[in-house]
């Protein structure tokens, strides 16, 4: 009897020895490694082999650069018979405002003498005498090449950039297939375990980043959006992928840096100031996009993804926040991690309600961390009503940094007898939402809202009124967006006092 087929199975780069007809549960088994059932996996699957005419990419090389180019011609008998690797060490012949032209070869084909409308980076070829030229065009433009019929064959999708720094001292180094990419199209993305696999597949299923230490804030802010160990493809193009879970945060312009393929940025400006984006193609330098980091592993996964999936991110730094922790836990977590903490006057149950430094790269730095903490009795514990009030809670929370951290701080503003108003006010409109309509109840929080000058203060009732919010408007100024809970923590309170509040969750 012959030996059982084994099959090579690479899980994240360890390749693994398996028998036949086992799926990806039994990989995962085998490599003793846990998997959550929440991010994909990629299976990467070798490209059949495929006649010229069914390739549908290929990469220029160029002595400035690469240049990928996809295939667009609907005449695949054209495309079987000419073969672009003939443009192999081709130089450039001219360069003007409205193409770059590579070449020449030897070669007589049909022309035909039309003029053609070019958009730019289409790609085709022209003529002159027997010559034929391969030619990118730069910008859109009308003109006659003495072109095949229908001359555009393809169009430039990434490395444009590249065109942009050719001179005719530049030549092409090679014009190849991209079977990476021709790759990707016969594998699959999945959380189903069940799949089964083939001889040579390589799974993949998380992406290892490397932050930029001389990117601290930017750091900070990503770790803050993976906080759990996953990124939510929110937003999905060729060229990129985006998370828009902390839009709206303000982040500062750090490191200036060309967005290569698995680099990593965050918009600084604009209304899409504070959205992660991860490249999948080459793009230029923006003076609206700070760099955070690089994939370095898992580049393959991330060209798999959908609009919705959720990937496994590993990263070369953990975030360290230690608020909401107890002094007792902060002790062993910095303990763990070689950090000196920094805590006077306090209990092993108080709360951790600050902390300086405040980002991660920069106590990695000084290998030290002062806090603050308040004893746990102290720190008010809330409710948010999410389904009725979304859009004035998603303001609250970024205001009281409650969309970062466990803990947030209201500064006692004034004091009557029916509400305390506090500091600081939502800095953001806020528009009618969940205004009461018979009565305000004792403990509710409330913002004021555009219909009253004091559009964005926040108050709590301490009696329940069937006249005025807690931020003493009317009912039609006033967004209800939750509840304290132990309002015996207030008792305490006079101005300029800090309250510490935490949403609590069932």
């Amino acid at each position: 009897m012959g030996s059982e087929k084994r099959l090579r199975i690479s899980l994240n780069g360890d390749e693994i020895e398996l028998k036949e007809g086992v799926t990806v549960a039994d990989l995962f088994s085998v490599a003793d490694y846990h998997y959550d059932n929440k991010g994909v996996f990629a299976i990467i699957r070798a490209a059949e082999k495929k006649e010229r005419s069914k390739i549908r990419f290929y990469v220029i090389k160029t002595s400035k650069g690469d240049m990928k180019i996809e295939m667009i011609s609907k005449d695949d008998n054209n495309r079987e018979s000419f073969d672009l690797q003939r443009f192999k060490e081709s130089s450039v012949e001219w360069i003007d405002k409205n193409t770059v032209a590579f070449g020449p070869v030897e070669m007589n084909i049909p022309v035909d003498e039309e003029a053609y409308d070019f958009n730019s980076y289409d790609v085709f070829l022209g003529s002159a005498t027997k010559n034929l030229y391969l030619i990118i065009s730069r910008k859109h433009h009308k003109a006659s090449y003495r072109s095949p019929k229908d001359p555009i064959f393809a169009k430039v999708v990434s490395g444009k950039s590249v065109l942009e720094y050719l001179t005719v001292s530049d030549y092409i180094i090679d014009l190849t297939p991209d079977l990476e990419t021709e790759e990707l199209s016969n594998s699959i993305i999945s959380t189903n375990t069940r799949l089964s696999l083939k001889d040579g597949d390589k799974v993949l299923t998380h992406i290892n980043v490397r932050l930029n230490d001389k990117s601290v804030k930017g750091s900070e802010h990503f770790l803050f959006v993976v906080d759990d160990g996953f990124l939510n493809t929110k937003e999905l193009s060729y060229t990129y992928i985006a998370n828009d879970d902390l839009i709206g945060e303000d982040i500062l312009y750090e490191v200036r840096s060309p967005r290569k393929r698995g680099t990593i940025t965050v918009r600084t400006s604009g209304s899409e100031k504070g959205k992660i984006f991860i490249y999948k193609q080459d793009r230029g330098a923006s003076n609206d996009h700070s760099l955070i980091g690089w994939v370095e592993d898992g580049l393959r996964l991330l060209d798999l993804l959908r609009k919705g999936d959720f990937v496994k991110v590993n990263t070369n730094i953990k975030k360290i926040s230690l608020i909401g922790k107890s002094i007792r836990d902060a002790i062993d977590f910095c303990s763990k991690n070689g950090i000196t903490m920094d805590y006077k006057n306090c209990e092993e149950d108080y709360i951790v309600v600050k902390q300086d430094p405040h980002y991660s790269f920069e106590i990695l730095k000084k290998k030290s961390v002062k806090i603050e903490a308040v004893p746990d009795e102290t720190i008010a514990n809330i409710i948010l009503y999410y389904d009725k009030a979304p859009n004035t809670i998603r303001s609250f929370k970024k205001e009281l940094g409650l969309d970062r951290y466990p803990i947030g701080m209201l500064t006692v503003f004034f004091h009557y007898n029916s509400m305390w108003l506090f500091k600081p006010n939502l800095a953001s409109l806020v528009l009618p939402e969940n205004l009461p309509s018979e009565k305000v109840f004792k403990g509710e929080i409330g913002v004021t809202n555009q219909a009253a000058k004091r559009m964005g203060m926040i108050g709590i009732k301490l009696e329940d009124d069937n006249r005025y919010g807690p931020t003493g408007e009317v009912f039609k100024a006033t967004n209800i967006i939750g509840r304290v809970l132990e309002m015996n923590k207030l008792k305490r309170l006079k101005e300029n006092d800090i309250l510490y509040i935490r949403e609590y969750h069932e």
